[in-house]
This record gives structure tokens, C-alpha cells and sequence, in this order.
């Protein structure tokens, strides 16, 4: 079936959460002028194809549902049965990226991928959600790029498509392609991070970690929880967005806010009680890098006015503000703060 009609069919029906979905019978919608019943064909690794029964004129039976359900098997069969390559680039890929690899295996599957130039590749994460229309989208999407793009080496991986793109003679900087395959999934929302260039692969089960990070934050941005949604390219790449993926790595933890500068919590306190301004002049003299001058213009005070307050905050809280260490941990506090609420660093 066309690759468009295939993700027509996810996109409308496969609402529910899972990999996997049975055969189902559809006569509304895409198909009113065609009933059909729908199912895809799969091993316990990947989705292996789709097929589907039109019925026409004819009327639905339940049991047209269990002799699809065996067609699909025996296909499955069949289609393990004439697969005659033993090792295939996706399960090489899965090798590379995978920590618990050890090394003679890593070694071995570097030396079967020997035909492309692994260094300065590009690395796309794509992290796909828990329902069937993504999954099995990501099978075809394999598919897709292994025909469209002779430099790419497309796998699932921890519910991640993940596409590794290698320079080659007719286009020495993948970035290019990336951005083509990055334009590809958004037209079926998802979205991808990258890093780039990968100069070790050995170490792509670390890079694996900072393109879907950086594909995280991506989406925090265009999904409207931040006020920073504009970038020059379509992929994000990880060198791009500065202290953004540490700080979501870090927050995903549930126990992470308890890590806060309780000092900050004492502050706001006080400003609350005595309608000082004492948090947001800390914030602001942290965004400008603990510069005076700057931090007084953005606040609309006399440097006076912020020598000031920045002594009585001293005083109070028992605060030794040209300390490093301690600078440090209430800047790193506030940043996770405000990544909590949605918005990304200063």
C-alpha cells in the first residue's frame, strides 16, 4: 500500500496506547467508499509490513477478523523464512548504541559497517510516543529512509527511531540530509534532536542520551510551554542549546526540586511578608553574570539602590554573595526552578 495511505490509517484510528494493534474493521471516514479490515504484520522486534482486506459491497463477519489474523502470521513466517540476512544495518546500529555492548562486539560491528565513514556522522533522535500509530510508523519510516537515503542507518532503539547519517562522496556534510529527514517526520509530528559531528562512535551511546535530550527540549519549546520557540534550522542540535538538556535531565527526576538552594525559599518568603523585591533582584543580578551596572538597568534602580539590597540580603540570609560556591548552587537552583515552570535558562 502507498506509504501515505498506511500513515493516513495511524494517524485516524490508532489512538490507543501500545505497539501493537490486532486486525480491525473500519467502514467510516477514509474508508466510507471502501470498508476494510486493516492489520500490520509483525516479529517481536519490528513491524514487518501492513496489508489490507477490502470488502467492498460486502458484509463485515467477525470471523473475517481471525482468518486476517491468520494471514498475517503466516506472512510473518514467510517472510522470516526468505530472510537470508543474517545481521542487518539496524541491528549493527543497536550494537554501537546500546552501553551494555561489549567492547570485542562493538569492535566487530564498527568492522561490519566498514563501507560507510563513520566519522563526522550525524545522529538523529527521534522519541516516539506509546501509541501504535507511531510505532508502526517507524517501521515504514525505516523503510523509507534505507530507499530515499544511501548514507543513513535508520533502527528503533528504546522506543526511539534513531537514524545514523554518514558523509559520503556526493554529500560530505549530512547536516543537510538531516534537515530533509527532520521535515519528514514533523509532517507526521515527530520530532527529532541531533548531534553532530560524531567524531568517536564508540561513544554514541552518549550522544544516543544528548539527541534525545535535545529532542525534549525541543518539543518543551514548539509545544508552547516556553516563550523561546524560534530556530534557525529544524533540527535542534544539542551544541545549540547550552545548559537546556542538562537541566531536563536533571528535573526529570522526581526528587530534584529538593536538591534547591533553600536559602531561595526563605527568601521569597520574606518577600512575600514584607513586599521587598529581594528574589527577583537575586535573579537578575545571576542573568547578568553578577555585573552592577547591567543588573541596575534591567531592574530600573540606582547602583546604589542594588549595592544596597544586595547587603541587606547578605545580612539576613547569612549569605556570602562573592562566594563561588555559593553563587553557583542559588544560579543552578534558580535555573531548575524555572525550567520546572516551563521556561528554559536565563
Amino acid at each position: 500500500m502507498p506509504e501515505e495511505t498506511i500513515a493516513a490509517f495511524h494517524t485516524a484510528y490508532l489512538k490507543e496506547p501500545g505497539r501493537r494493534y490486532k486486525p480491525f474493521y473500519r467502514k467510516e471516514g477514509l474508508v466510507e467508499d471502501c470498508p476494510r479490515i486493516f492489520a500490520e504484520v509483525y516479529d517481536e522486534i519490528k513491524v514487518l509490513g501492513h496489508l489490507a482486506v477490502f470488502l467492498k459491497d460486502k458484509e463485515f463477519e467477525p470471523w473475517q477478523l481471525e482468518v486476517t489474523s491468520a494471514l498475517s502470521d503466516v506472512l510473518r513466517i514467510k517472510i522470516n523464512l526468505t530472510n537470508q540476512t543474517p545481521t542487518v544495518l539496524s541491528d549493527l546500529l543497536q550494537y554501537l548504541l546500546d552501553r551494555r555492548t561489549g567492547k570485542q562486539s562493538k569492535i566487530r560491528a564498527m568492522g561490519q559497517l566498514s563501507k560507510f565513514h563513520l566519522t563526522d556522522s550525524l545522529l538523529l533522535v527521534a522519541p516516539l510516543d506509546q501509541s501504535k500509530s507511531q510505532h508502526a510508523f517507524a517501521s515504514l519510516a525505516i523503510n523509507y529512509l534505507l530507499h530515499k537515503y544511501t548514507n543513513a542507518i535508520p533502527t528503533v532503539f528504546n522506543d526511539d527511531l534513531v537514524v545514523l547519517l554518514t558523509p559520503s562522496v556526493y554529500q560530505p556534510d549530512p547536516r543537510e540530509d538531516g534537515e530533509k529527514i527532520s521535515e519528514y517526520l514533523k509532517q507526521y509530528q515527530i520530532l527529532c534532536g541531533a548531534v553532530y559531528p560524531i567524531k568517536n562512535v564508540e561513544k554514541l551511546p552518549d550522544h544516543y542520551l544528548q539527541g534525545r535530550l535535545a529532542a525534549e527540549t525541543h518539543f518543551r519549546k514548539v509545544s508552547g510551554k516556553s516563550e523561546k520557540t524560534e530556530t534557525t534550522t529544524t533540527v535542534p542540535y544539542y551544541s545549540d542549546l547550552k545548559a537546556d538538556p542538562l537541566l531536563l535531565y536533571i528535573s526529570k527526576r522526581k526528587d530534584s526540586l529538593s536538591l534547591l538552594d533553600p536559602t531561595l525559599e526563605k527568601i521569597r518568603a520574606y518577600d512575600e511578608e514584607n513586599n521587598t523585591d529581594y528574589l527577583d533582584t537575586l535573579f537578575c543580578y545571576c542573568k547578568n553574570m553578577y555585573r552592577k551596572n547591567e543588573t541596575s538597568v534591567d531592574l530600573h534602580i540606582h547602583r546604589n539602590t542594588l549595592n544596597y539590597r544586595i547587603s541587606r540580603m547578605e545580612e539576613l540570609f547569612s549569605l556570602d554573595l562573592q562566594e563561588y560556591a555559593t553563587m553557583l548552587h542559588i544560579l543552578l537552583s534558580m535555573e531548575l526552578m524555572r525550567f520546572d515552570n516551563g521556561e528554559t535558562t536565563m
